[in-house]
């Protein structure tokens, strides 16, 4: 059996272990094929993808389907980013990057799923979007401002 770890899908632990080019996640698997410049192809019963990854210390962040994830070897696990969906109202930087762009001010009404924030990250731009209905609160994104992967950018309090 090859490393096994514990994802953290939006608070579904999951279960994922890797045996060469071969990820299987909760008894499921998916082959993994390196395409290089970061990308990766993924193939499921589903289909074949592209992802994005790239890596930082013990972590990884990877970029499939519009969702970004992050894995991190140092807690032997990994968690969903908080871009998406987040539970806690935070918007986090998916990865390591800079900030393009800011469509919020502190204190402004947002619905869930409208654009915030403009990231550029492995070389490509991502837009996180308010996870919920509420109001932007802590506000730390501004533009050319970098960021880690994981950093807080703003939270929407409800």
């Amino acid at each position: 059996m090859g490393s096994l770890v514990n994802l953290n899908d939006r608070g579904r632990v999951r279960s994922v272990s890797v045996e060469g080019d071969t990820v299987t996640v909760d008894g499921k698997s998916i082959h993994v094929e390196t395409l290089g410049d970061g990308r990766v192809r993924v193939t499921d019963a589903s289909g074949s993808h592209v992802a994005w990854a790239t890596g930082e210390g013990k972590r990884v962040f990877v970029t499939l389907d519009g969702r970004d994830y992050v894995f991190d070897a140092g807690s032997r696990g990994a968690r969903r980013s908080q871009t998406h969906e987040s539970a806690s109202g935070d918007v986090a930087m998916p990865m390591p990057g800079l900030v393009i762009s800011v469509s919020v001010k502190d204190g402004d009404r947002v619905h869930k799923g409208q654009p915030l924030v403009v990231v550029e990250a492995m070389k490509m731009e991502h837009t996180l979007r308010a996870p919920r209905d509420g109001v932007v609160r802590r506000l730390t994104a501004g533009p050319d401002k970098r960021f880690e992967g994981g950093a807080i950018l703003l939270e929407v309090e409800s």
